[in-house]
């Protein structure tokens, strides 16, 4: 197995460096880089003041060093995170698993972790007190993987190597000119004004002033930075009076804050000074935005119109107290330092305008998440995921100011992002705020949404006993209200548990009575509905020819409502049943069609079932090296989510690769470990997929023997869930497979061939029939294909070739 991860422009955050924040750090920056070079050390903690510069030191020597560890950087930004999160949910979501539950987020990040050789670096734990358990939990377990840690103090860790971080050395006042000039802050000062104010220079007549700024900031250098950014207006010597005067009144402030952090608050007390009253109110209002806003959002809890707004906004990035970046979308996005923003936030309380701020944001997130919510299944869906995706840190922070302030909001906005959370997996983050958000007061309607909700989440976790409550329990709330939707919607995923649960006639039953209820309105569901869900069970439970009809009227529906998810996902099931059937060459045609699209809207589960179906169909054709690409990146992506049917599924495909390829005692053993995990998370294999392993297994068993097929089943039995996947992994295209006999050859589908092998037996189309749960129209159309892929006209030449090729 390859265990490299993804380079560092990929795995975790990109790292930027301040080249300007590196001024004076050099000797800072050959220390780190050495102490994280020593094979004795693992854990490595920067440590000092806000604002002194940790992180950019930090993203430099990593990106120094990302050439000597085989799987790079990854860097995770720990500050968005509340104080209760674990950081190894971010960490998950940095390394690529995009979402789990949080039982096993620690597990799944140490396995990930193990055989890994990079260097992880956790930016901004000071407020995360879980951060030293789940370091001290990795380092117990990793071998190549070294720690670098920024914050505000230590984590306490007794393998922690701490490596403190000063201020700037500041010149001495009353220095020489040519001390004042080679001092690090003064460089610092100088550099910055210089990008406000081309012509700016540390001159005889200013040099005294610049010093006794930096004197007086500390040395620090985001202070520094704010205040060389005043030179557009002030020179330094007037600068320092309005300095002098903030720095006055902050003297003995609180003492439970560090000397340079009551400093840092001068500084931007000060910077606000400098501020009209209008562009305060802005600075103060920027607080309750969470990674950013667009100006169209901050315009909206400002109460000001957009002109307005953005001319305040264009007054405080000149003023260095925001950050301007350019949307995917090319829009501007307006930002805070995370240290500006806590100022802002204080500031806002203290004026007494903090809970109608935050509900103005509240009510706005709101509006924005229902209006998304009604568009998400439309012509606009990828659009609409993107701004949803773009918007979660305020989302987020709109739930939290919400649960503890208004918990009708709070509830209706977790119902609007259901859907969301569902289709972006994540499964986790959503179900936790869908349970706290129903633990409070709310709307009939959102509760039973989000009840809904939590319940197709918990489904898609495998947690089936949890689903089945809550999609009761929406059922049960929807009925007393008469909510025809609600009662549509409740039903038909009651209908998809029951299908996941290996309960055919449970489920037909539930569908059977949404269908006419979802007629009445033909609300789109999203990636699902009864019809959709009808044929679905006939393709699994059933009879793929019979899945055709409702399959091709769900896919209509969708093509014509816009909802490229449920287009996907119609095209995909269409693809498996005409698979089933014999009918490859169009399969393959909807399966491609169906990838490609799911690819554009990023829907990860539906990607892995577009690739598995592809890459099976590829196997049962004998195209070795097309399969296996497809093949693992489904299972690489079923991991990485943390969906276990995928997961089985995804083995099982492996397995009929394997039979095929010449690895029967493998197929055995990936057959036997999917069988444990389907049986763990409740999941039977429905009679399509049955089929399939019962071909795989019938080839194994042919080529290795009864005994070795009943070790290797054993041995299966006994593999790790782990062990298994990186066994199929590893696994590579042979040499030259060359054509193998069998079904490949033939192209014969896994009902084909059982069809196949009761003729073998001598029996009737009735008797195939009676064996198989079908009518002998259906039985006489699977003889005629058998017959006209094998060239011949009748029975007893058909069970020739069977027999001469081991095809039976």
């Amino acid at each position: 197995m390859d265990h490299r991860l993804a380079s560092p422009q990929q795995a975790g955050s990109k790292l930027s460096v301040n080249a300007a924040a590196l001024i004076g750090r050099e000797t800072d920056a050959q220390a780190l880089t050495a102490l994280l070079s020593d094979p004795a050390v693992s854990l490595v903690t920067v440590t000092g003041p806000g604002g002194v510069g940790k992180t950019s030191l930090a993203s430099h020597v990593a990106r120094t060093l990302t050439p000597a560890f085989r799987d790079g950087v990854c860097m995770v930004l720990l500050a968005p995170l509340r104080p209760d999160t674990p950081a190894e949910t971010e960490v998950a979501r940095a390394l690529g698993l995009r979402d789990s539950t949080s039982r096993d987020v620690l597990p799944r990040v140490l396995s990930r972790l193990e055989r890994a050789h990079l260097l992880l670096l956790l930016d901004n734990a000071e407020h995360l007190p879980q951060t030293g358990p789940f370091v001290s939990a990795l380092l117990d377990v990793v071998e190549n993987v070294r720690v670098l840690v920024t914050s505000r103090t230590p984590l306490g860790l007794s393998r922690e190597q701490e490596f403190a971080l000063g201020a700037l050395p500041v010149p001495r006042l009353g220095g020489t000119f040519q001390e004042v000039q080679t001092a690090a802050s003064v460089q610092l000062f100088q550099r910055r004004a210089k990008a406000v104010k081309r012509d700016f220079e540390v001159r005889l007549d200013n040099a005294q002033a610049v010093a006794e700024i930096c004197a007086r900031l500390d040395g620090l250098p985001l202070a520094i930075e704010l205040a060389a950014a005043r030179v557009r207006v002030l020179p330094p010597a007037m600068m320092l009076g309005h300095l002098h005067s903030t720095l006055e009144l902050l003297t003995g402030g609180p003492g439970d804050r560090p000397e340079r952090q009551r400093s840092l608050r001068a500084t931007l007390e000060w910077s606000e000074q400098l501020l009209e009253p209008e562009q305060r109110r802005l600075l103060w209002t920027l607080g309750v935005f969470a990674q950013g806003a667009s100006l169209a959002s901050i315009s909206a809890v400002a109460g000001l119109p957009a002109h307005v707004a953005l001319e305040q906004l264009e007054t405080l990035a000149r003023h260095g107290l925001i950050r301007v970046m350019t949307g995917p979308d090319g829009d501007g996005r307006f930002d805070l330092l995370e240290i500006i923003r806590e100022f802002a936030l204080e500031r806002l309380v203290q004026q007494g305008d903090g809970d109608s701020i935050h509900q103005r944001h509240a009510r706005h997130f709101l509006s924005f998440a229902v209006k998304a919510d009604a568009d998400l299944w439309g012509a606009r869906q990828h659009e609409v995921l993107s701004a949803l995706e773009r918007e979660h840190g305020n989302l987020r922070a709109a739930l939290t100011w919400a649960l503890q302030h208004d918990q009708n909001l709070a509830l209706d906005l977790a119902a609007a992002l259901g859907n969301f959370w569902s289709v972006h997996g994540h499964f986790a983050e959503g179900r936790q705020w869908l349970e706290r958000a129903l633990d409070g007061e709310g709307s009939a309607e959102s509760r039973a949404r989000a009840l809904c909700a939590a319940g197709e989440m918990a489904r898609m976790q495998g947690d089936h006993e949890q689903a089945e409550r809550l999609l009761s329990a929406s059922l049960t709330l929807a009925r007393d209200h008469a909510d025809v939707g609600g009662m549509a919607a409740a039903l038909n995923l009651l209908g998809v548990l029951a299908h996941n649960a290996a309960r055919p006639d449970e489920a037909r039953a539930f569908l059977n009575e949404a269908l006419p209820l979802w007629e009445v309105e033909r609300r789109d569901l999203g990636r699902t509905s009864p019809l959709f869900n009808l044929g679905r069970l006939s393709l699994y439970w059933g009879e793929p020819h019979d899945a055709v009809e409702p399959l091709s009227r769900a896919l209509a529906f969708w093509r014509t409502s816009g909802n490229t998810h449920g287009v996907a996902y119609a095209l995909y099931s269409l693809g498996r049943a005409l698979l089933d059937i014999g009918d490859t060459g169009q399969a393959q045609h909807l399966l491609r069609e169906s990838l490609d699209l799911r690819r554009a809207i990023g829907d990860e589960r539906g990607i892995i079932a577009s690739q598995t179906a592809l890459g099976l169909s590829a196997v049962m054709g004998g195209e070795f090296r097309e399969a296996l690409p497809l093949l693992s990146d489904a299972l690489t992506r079923s991991v990485r989510l943390g969906h276990r049917r995928n997961i089985a599924e995804s083995l099982e495909d492996y397995a009929a690769y394997a039979a095929r390829a010449g690895s029967a005692a493998q197929a055995v053993r990936w057959c036997a470990a999917a069988r444990n995990l389907r049986a763990m998370i409740g999941a039977p294999a429905a009679p399509l997929d049955e089929r399939q392993v019962a071909v795989t297994l019938s080839r194994a068993r042919q080529s290795l023997g009864g005994a070795a097929y009943e070790r290797e089943m054993r041995a299966g039995t006994l593999l790790d869930l782990d062990a298994a996947i990186q066994d199929a992994l590893s696994l590579r295209v042979p040499a030259a497979p060359g054509v193998q006999s069998g079904p490949s050859t033939f192209r014969l589908s896994p009902r084909e061939l059982e069809v196949l092998r009761l003729l073998a037996e001598g029996r009737s189309n009735r008797e195939v029939a009676q064996k198989l749960t079908l009518s002998e129209k259906t039985v006489a159309r699977h003889v005629e294909n058998v017959f006209n892929k094998l060239g011949v006209h009748s029975r007893a030449s058909a069970v020739a070739i069977a027999i001469r090729e081991g095809l039976v």
